[in-house]
C-alpha cells in the first residue's frame, strides 16, 4: 500500500476513501487483494504484462471491477501495476 485515507502501513495519507497499491510482478508471483463489499477496484498496468483475474493485460491497459470480491494479480512479465481500492463515491 502506498496511499490510504489514514496513512496506515506508512503510506501517504489522503483525504479520500481510497487505498492505492503498487506492485512489481515477474514469473510465478501472485497476489490477491480482497475487497470489502461495495468497494470498486481499478487496476492499471504501468509496464510489462500480467494477468488480472485470469485476463491478460499489457502496459497501458486498465480494468475496473465493480462486483468482484477480490482481484488476483499473477504471471507478470516485467510488470508494474497500480491497484486503486475505491469507495463507489470516490
Amino acid at each position: 500500500m502506498v496511499v490510504s485515507e489514514t496513512g496506515e502501513c506508512n503510506s501517504v495519507s489522503v483525504h479520500q476513501d481510497v487505498r492505492i497499491y503498487a506492485g512489481l510482478f515477474a514469473g510465478e508471483e501472485k497476489a490477491t487483494l480482497e475487497l470489502a463489499p461495495g468497494r470498486i477496484a481499478y487496476v492499471h498496468v504501468v509496464r510489462g504484462a500480467l494477468s488480472v483475474n485470469d485476463t491478460r493485460l499489457v502496459a497501458g491497459d486498465a480494468a475496473k471491477f465493480t462486483i468482484e470480491r477480490s482481484v488476483c494479480i499473477a504471471y507478470g512479465a516485467n510488470a508494474e501495476v497500480l491497484i486503486f481500492d475505491l469507495s463507489p463515491l470516490s
